[in-house]
Parts: C-alpha cells; sequence; structure tokens
C-alpha cells in the first residue's frame, strides 16, 4: 500500500502550491501542465521511489464569479516499473473582494474534493477535503506579488485509522527581475492542501524557481522544492515522513471565450 502524494499536485495556478486570489472568466479556460522528475527515500516499508511524472490541470469559468477546477497526476516509478496515478482534484473558487488598489489584498474562497483512487507513490489512502481563504497582495506596480493561502484540510475514509484534520497556511512570493517577463518565485507552506497528511509543520515545505511570462495568456516555470511527505504509521501508530525532492517544467495558457 502506498501513502503518498507529490506537493505539486495542487490546484494551485502554476508554478505555485499556494493559490492566487483570482478566478477564470465567464467562458474563459486555464490550461496547465508540468512533467517533474520526483525522489522518494527509502523509509522502513515504504519503498524507495525515482519517477518521470506528468500533470494536467483545467479551470473554467462556468459563471460569472465561479470557477471549476479539475486536475491528476500520472507518472511512470523507474524503481519497480509501475505506472503511478495520484488521486483526481476536484476544486470550485469564488471571488469575494477583487482590490483596484496595490497593497489592498484581493481575497477569494476555494473548497476541493480529492477521491480516494490511484495507485503507486502517487496515491494517498484517504479521502481528502479541503476550505482555504486565499489572499493575493500587488506592490511596486506588480513588480512584488504576495499571495497567503489558510484554512482547515482534512483526510477522511483512510483505512483501519482515524480522520486526521489540520491547519493549513502557504505563503508564496512573486517578483520581477530585469523586467516583467522574468519573474522569481518562493514558496512555503505545510503540505499540499489535497494531502493533508503531509509536512505536519508549517514552512516544512518548500518551492523556489522561476517564472517566464510570454504573454498576459501564456508563461512557463521551472523550479525544484522538497518536502516532508507521509510515509505511513509506525508501531505506535504515529505518523512517518521521509523528506522528498522534486524538479518540474510547467506551462500555463489561458483560452478567453472558449465556446
Amino acid at each position: 500500500m502506498f501513502f503518498v502524494i507529490s506537493s505539486e499536485v495542487s490546484l494551485a495556478a502554476l508554478p505555485f502550491v499556494t493559490d492566487d486570489a483570482a478566478i477564470a472568466d465567464l467562458n474563459q479556460m486555464s490550461l496547465e501542465a508540468f512533467s517533474e522528475y520526483w525522489h522518494l527515500p527509502k523509509k522502513n516499508e515504504q519503498e524507495l521511489g525515482n519517477l518521470i511524472g506528468g500533470y494536467f490541470g483545467a479551470s473554467y469559468g462556468v459563471a460569472k464569479n465561479l470557477e471549476l477546477t479539475f486536475g491528476s497526476l500520472v507518472g511512470y516509478n523507474f524503481h519497480n516499473s509501475n505506472v503511478a496515478l495520484s488521486n483526481p482534484i476536484f476544486q470550485a473558487k469564488t471571488m469575494v473582494y477583487t482590490s483596484r488598489e496595490q497593497a489592498i489584498p484581493s481575497v477569494a474562497l476555494e473548497a476541493g474534493y480529492v477521491d480516494k483512487r490511484g495507485r503507486d507513490q502517487y496515491f494517498d489512502s484517504a479521502t481528502n477535503t479541503y476550505l482555504l481563504g486565499v489572499a493575493t497582495s500587488k506592490f511596486f506596480d506588480d513588480d512584488l506579488i504576495i499571495h497567503v493561502n489558510s484554512g482547515v484540510k482534512s483526510s477522511h475514509n483512510i483505512d483501519q485509522q482515524s480522520n486526521v484534520s489540520r491547519l493549513h497556511l502557504g505563503v508564496a512570493f512573486d517578483v520581477a527581475l530585469n523586467s516583467d517577463q522574468i519573474r522569481f518565485i518562493a514558496e512555503s507552506y505545510n503540505g499540499t492542501p489535497n494531502s493533508p497528511r503531509d509536512s505536519p509543520g508549517f514552512f516544512h515545505s518548500y518551492q523556489v524557481g522561476f517564472r517566464f511570462v510570454k504573454s498576459s495568456n501564456l508563461s512557463f516555470h521551472i523550479l525544484t522544492g522538497s518536502q516532508p511527505t507521509f510515509a505511513g504509521y509506525d508501531t505506535n501508530n504515529e505518523m512517518l515522513y521521509r523528506r522528498t525532492q522534486w524538479l518540474q517544467v510547467g506551462v500555463r495558457k489561458i483560452i478567453d471565450d472558449l465556446f
């Protein structure tokens, strides 16, 4: 049995795990994809994992103030020659307040459901849910953008184990470098919202990298990250963790007036 989900499998706007306070416009679609190399060291009964994976997610503005998102990840584990599938994630997001002033944050609410389906090292053996408040503030004519996420995430339907609920906190920085087209990105968080048993301590997970903005509708990124990933239970029924690392390259494309 496998218990892990990669920290990148989040329905935040790529390349972040920490989401932004923005949604797709009515009839607008955002397509997001990345390829990754993910390393999981051996931990007690959990075997070594070296995976090449690919993520695809789509967000669609189904109403004036409602965005629906779906995402999932498939990979190949070179250690055991298995195909790995992540639990599918479904999310709804709505704007509470849209700021038109610098420094004053925009605010959104989002709720997610993660189905208990998957296999190999991408599989999390629980049904997961989360409810988050999302805030985004912009400074210096958008040269500095800060995202903050906070809320509750829970794991249910765990085989022979009690349900788990944790507070979630994530902070992300998006900084323009020599131009608006090249931006430095960094964030820290306590595991992804869609995998509540990962990274129990605040700011134990992180990602750093660069975002390359081709246009308002097209961007690319490259990043690396690490987190304590849930690896099962010990003989005292305490949770075990192993420090995992990844390297990721991705793209985000926005399509206006889809239909």
